[in-house]
């Protein structure tokens, strides 16, 4: 049921965008410029970071628009591998604030309302560059999910507006945790989830930088606790600060989203299962030399090939910025998915010999580049890692013997 309101009102909102000028919004004393945040919520993976925009309110003219950047533009083919690829358009629209409250008060999230303490020629400067932005011709934006989001927009507008007087805006937050983008995201994916596991594997060193508190800020939650400490240092040098009040628009009803309260770890105990089964093929195989578990090789094999042709893809096409430099294909070796189909030909043992051999290699420098913490590692993929080193050097023993059987495993070399 909530998942039917949910659309509809995507549906409404979409088709309810208003055209707005400066006829429109005529700034005025009482003119109130916010900046809205959304609380996470567990749903769509888009939803478990919540959501940014900026309101504009005058009741003496009778005015409530919400701008929203997190419109998808579908008027786009091939939307999937375009947002793999990096090359998503999100689009601004205009609504009723109250349509746009209408979501969030039937999911139980909150919206939290952070009114602006702007004067009257920063609060012109800004409606300029809302009603700029909102042009047919610059709706429409390049959506990047760390530097150019429905969180970055807003802040960077509020900065426009405010460097226009000649002034800036400080972001004094001594308590503020410097944690990576990664450690970031994974408060809102959770450590233990399927979700961050997925993250952690197509994400590559970029991902483990300590951002700025500016940067931190394209995370929507980030964006109200940086601006409610912030400062406005105006030309005499005397501050004042950015938020004049906060207050909800929507109170939280239901329960608050935590992504990291399941402690328990599905992803690593599902793959240190595949571990403990390949261990027991590996001691049956020491025991039984002609015993063969060619089905499960394979299918590990062909299944790591293939997710490293995902991250192999991402850290060398896509334009994402935190899946470049990634150390895990070490591991996760697209050659996987071929060498999954060699090993059922007995021809290609001297050529799956040297592989293997070199495979285990680039695992232990990628086990190096973790140790150095060039990259961090989810503790879900050691059990994976363990698999398969432990299936090169099953492969090893068994690919000596196409040399000659008569020498031993040393005397190869």
């Amino acid at each position: 049921m909530k998942n039917k309101s949910f659309l509809f009102i995507l549906i409404l909102t979409l088709i309810s965008c208003i055209s707005v000028n400066s006829q429109t919004i005529r700034v005025t004393d009482s003119t109130q410029i916010s900046v809205v945040t959304c609380s996470p919520y567990q749903s769509e993976v888009y939803a478990k970071f919540g959501h940014a925009g900026m309101r504009v309110f005058d009741a003496s003219q009778n005015v409530d628009l919400l701008f929203n950047w997190g419109i998808f533009s579908f008027d786009t083919g091939n939307f999937l591998a375009k947002f793999i690829i990096g090359h998503t358009d999100y689009a601004l629209g205009v609504v009723e604030t109250e349509l746009f409250l209408e979501e969030y008060s039937q999911r139980g999230s909150s919206v939290t309302e952070q009114v602006l303490n702007l004067n009257l020629t920063e609060k012109n400067a800004l409606i300029d560059l809302l009603l700029e932005n909102y042009k047919p011709e610059n709706r429409k934006y390049r959506y990047n999910f760390i530097f150019d989001n429905c969180a970055t927009r807003p802040l960077n507008l509020v900065s426009d507006a405010v460097n226009r007087s000649f002034e800036y805006i400080i972001f004094p937050n001594p308590e503020r945790d410097l944690l990576t983008y990664r450690s970031l995201i994974a408060q809102y994916a959770g450590k233990n989830t399927w979700l961050m596991f997925g993250i952690d594997l197509v994400f590559g060193a970029n991902a483990d930088v300590i951002p700025t508190e500016i940067q931190s800020q394209f995370l929507p939650e980030n964006l109200k606790e940086e601006f409610y400490d912030a400062k406005i240092v105006e030309k005499n040098k005397s501050e004042r600060n950015l938020v004049l009040k906060q207050n909800y628009l929507v109170q939280q009803t239901g329960e608050k989203f935590n992504p990291n309260a399941q402690e328990i770890s599905f992803p690593f105990l599902f793959f240190l299962a595949i571990l403990l089964i390949r261990i027991f093929c590996f001691v049956r195989e020491m025991k039984f030399l002609g015993k063969k578990f060619v089905k499960i090789d394979s299918l590990l094999l062909i299944a790591a090939g293939l997710i490293g042709c995902i991250a192999f893809f991402l850290t060398f096409i896509s334009v994402h910025p935190l899946v470049g430099r990634n150390f895990n294909i070490l591991w996760l070796m697209p050659l996987n998915v071929v060498v999954g189909v060699l090993i059922w030909f007995k021809s290609k043992r001297k050529i799956l010999f040297f592989y293997f051999l070199i495979y285990i290699l680039l695992i232990l420098i990628s086990l190096g580049v973790y140790a150095a913490q060039i990259q961090a590692i989810n503790y879900a993929c050691v059990p994976i890692i363990l698999t398969m080193m432990l299936i090169s050097m099953s492969w090893i023993i068994r690919c000596r013997r196409a040399f000659s059987p008569k020498k031993s495993f040393w005397k190869i070399f």
